[in-house]
């Protein structure tokens, strides 16, 4: 079995390096993105949840309106 070099096992070594340095990049990408489409949904849960009250409030406005 052939025995790594020192120029072998430095590149190895650099690989690694790189490759790791670049998924935890992408980590806190991909964390930052979250974090922001948590922010979005609470957002549109809002906006949806005054939508149905109003809906609500048009529905009883009907209601009443029918029932004179």
């Amino acid at each position: 079995m052939d025995t790594l070099t020192l120029f072998e096992i430095m590149t190895l070594a650099a690989g690694l390096i790189g490759v790791y340095v670049k998924l935890n990049t992408e980590l806190g990408k991909l964390k930052s993105r979250v974090i922001m489409l948590e922010r979005q949904e609470n957002e549109v849960k809002k906006m949806l949840t005054t939508l149905v009250t109003a809906v609500n409030d048009i529905k009883l406005l009907l209601a009443h309106k029918g029932i004179k």
